[in-house]
């Protein structure tokens, strides 16, 4: 199994950014590594809430939500549905803590398993873990701007052009 865990502190309340995390479908304003993402289901908040997220290069994800803590996080499965690392047990845990009334920290963890034996392995230590790290440090950074300024970060290029002239 592989774990980890990236957070932010975010200048903005926990209600705001809750209202942007919790909204699913939406993730493509903030994510450069998610250029559409759309609802699967009727239901768009809770438990089996779910939705499709199209990555950047390429490829497609499938996230339910397995647990949904109001206000305060949730817990999302991920079933890679095309182009997609090879892993197994794969999910995202969304946590948000209130710093203070205008300062929220938000943290992410991942968990996931990885097919393919020793190969999957191999590939996980000099491929995958790094890039799903450096994909989760961008979606915080981008909810970070996102959540301050309004922007939608549409791409890498977009994200690392704000964070440069700042």
């Amino acid at each position: 199994m592989t774990t980890f865990k990236k957070q932010i502190t975010i200048d903005s309340p926990k209600q705001k950014l809750w209202t942007l995390v919790s909204d699913l479908g939406s993730i493509y304003k903030f994510n450069p590594r998610v250029t559409k993402s759309y609802y699967t289901t009727t239901n768009t908040k809770g438990i089996d809430a779910a939705r499709i997220c199209e990555l950047y290069p390429s490829g497609k994800i499938l996230e339910t939500v397995k647990n949904w803590n109001e206000g305060n996080g949730f817990l999302l499965q991920i079933d890679p549905i095309e182009k997609a690392p090879p892993v197994k047990n794969f999910s995202g845990l969304f946590e948000l803590n209130e710093i203070n009334t205008n300062s929220t920290q938000i943290s992410i963890t991942i968990d996931y398993e990885m097919k393919l034996g020793a190969i999957g392995l191999l590939l996980n230590n000099l491929i995958i873990r790094p890039k799903m790290e450096e994909g989760i440090k961008d979606l915080l950074e981008g909810l970070k701007i996102h959540s301050e300024t309004g922007a939608e970060i549409k791409d890498i290029k977009t994200l690392h052009n704000i964070l440069d002239a700042a």
